[in-house]
Order: C-alpha cells, then structure tokens, then sequence
C-alpha cells in the first residue's frame, strides 16, 4: 500500500468513528429500547412505555430510606418505576446488581457531580418525580440505591426480588 494511501487512511478512519459514535449515541437517546448499559447484561434492560405492565410508586425522603424498602418483579415484566423526591435535598434512584451499585458508589464519592444518562437511573430534585422504565429479564436479588455520597451509607437502599413466573 502506498505511503500517501496508507497515511490518509488512519484520518479517515479517525473522521468516521467521530461521526458514527455521536450518531449511535443519538438513536439510543431516541429508542431507550435501543441503549445498551451494563445493567442491560446483569438482568434487564430499558423498558417500552407500552409494554409496562403497571406502575410502582416509590418515595424518597430526608431521612435517607425509600418507601417501599423492598420490591417483588416477575422476571420478564416492564414497570414503571415512579421515583418521588418528598424531602429537600436532591435524590437519586439507581438500579443495578450489588457489584454495580458499589462500583457506582465509589464512583460517586470521587464525582460527587456526575450527571446520570443510563436508562437505570435518575436524579430527582425535590418535591419532583421521575420514571425509570424497567424491563427484568433475569430472575434474582437486585438493589436500588440512592448513590449521592452519604445518602446509601445512612441506609437510603432497597431491594428487588425478580422471580420467575410460575406456570400453570
């Protein structure tokens, strides 16, 4: 291969993932079916709002607890998580297996501004709700967590029991 032809290449290459990358990132904001986390392989994925099967109300408040504390899912059902912040301070609602929540955590206490754009988490501001639409593919033991720095330590954690549906 020629030189020239082979030193265009590279910047070629470097234009065209910088086009596709923001473009992949767009259609996955658009479809949130479409966007994949690592949540996606641990036990669901972005859920379609005409799929949801019922809505699940979930509150948040200052002394650092949801209500409920703990949920029961049949694996394969879309919910609408409905996260509302009763206190003053901003919340959060974070979906995920133990390993991720930690994960997460720590990641949190470096970046205590992050800013969350996966399909299994929100930040809610106070006296203000939001949805978390939520397809459970795999049956087990999950949490959510409110991943603020101090708000998960002082106990502001619940669980989630994906079962498998029973046939009769």
């Amino acid at each position: 291969m020629p030189a020239l032809i082979r030193h265009a290449a590279v910047p070629t290459l470097v234009l065209a993932l910088a086009v596709a990358a923001p473009m992949a990132r767009v259609h996955a904001e658009h479809d949130p079916a479409h966007a994949t986390t690592r949540a996606d392989e641990a036990f669901g994925r972005a859920g379609v709002a005409k799929d949801v099967t019922r809505t699940i109300a979930i509150h948040s408040t200052d002394a650092m607890r949801f209500d409920p504390g703990a949920l029961s899912i049949t694996r394969g059902e879309t919910v609408r998580l409905r996260i509302s912040n009763d206190g003053r301070l901003p919340h959060e609602f974070v979906l995920g297996t133990k390993t991720e929540i930690d994960e997460h955590s720590k990641m949190m206490r470096e970046m205590p501004d992050m800013v969350h754009t996966d399909s299994n988490a929100v930040r809610v501001a106070p006296g203000k709700s939001a949805d978390v639409v939520w397809k459970f593919s795999q049956a087990g033991n999950f949490l959510y967590a409110c991943l603020i720095p101090g708000h998960r330590e002082a106990g502001m954690q619940g669980n989630i029991s994906v079962a498998v549906r029973v046939k009769r």
